[in-house]
């Protein structure tokens, strides 16, 4: 979902910072999804605005406006190496603020192979040992060291976050952003929302989700 996409989460005894990003994306829409569950949970927010680096991104389902959205997967639905910017912002901000963990929401069902490949390369748990090496020689070694996590790590997959969601919030769960466009609804039939509505067939919750297109 977009919350799991879009936000990192930096937690220290209990704070907890919420930092989301404005990379050019089309699902600008993703993004008030994000304030509204800090502004319920009383959280700190933190959006990064770092759409000038859009230019470089390449052509992508995600930030081309010439790149139809697909319903399907295919690699232009991935922005190369977005989850390294999106830890590499979020790990400055938890150092420079003497947090001590970044949680990414990527899952286990974003590190799928097809034909030898992961489907999200910078959503696996090997890449994120080796970003958490690279940033632990990049500090002070007296520095209290910052933890990378992610539900991919423990093994965890999107059908498992719903349940978990739903049991927590059940309006905040249908509240959050998947889609890949910002309409006044979530499209229906992108990848993202086709990803949404099987994980809420699976996790047999009924999908209250408002949809363009069923």
């Amino acid at each position: 979902m977009s919350v799991a996409l879009s936000l990192t989460h930096a937690a220290f005894n209990n704070k907890v910072s919420v930092m989301s990003f404005f990379y050019g994306q089309k699902a600008a829409r993703e993004l008030e999804a994000v304030k509204e569950l800090a502004t319920k949970y009383n959280l700190n927010h933190i959006q990064a605005d770092i759409s000038g680096l859009s230019q470089i991104f390449g052509t992508t389902q995600l930030t081309s406006p010439d790149e139809q959205v697909s319903g399907e997967y295919n690699k232009t639905v991935v922005v190369p190496l977005r989850n390294a910017l999106f830890l590499q912002i979020a790990m400055i901000y938890a150092y420079s603020n003497g947090l001590d963990e970044v949680w990414l929401g990527s899952h286990t069902d974003d590190c799928v192979e097809i034909d030898g490949e992961r489907m999200f390369p910078d959503n696996s748990p090997e890449f994120y040992k080796a970003f958490q090496l690279a940033m632990d020689f990049g500090t002070f070694r007296s520095d209290k060291k910052v933890e990378i996590k992610a539900p991919s790590m423990i093994n965890t997959g999107k059908v498992e976050l719903i349940k978990a969601a739903y049991c927590v919030d059940k309006e905040m769960l249908f509240a959050s952003w998947s889609c890949y466009t910002s309409g006044e609804k979530q499209c229906g039939k992108c990848s993202s929302c086709i990803n949404r509505k099987q994980a809420f067939i699976e996790a047999e919750i009924i999908d209250e989700t408002v949809y363009e297109c069923h």
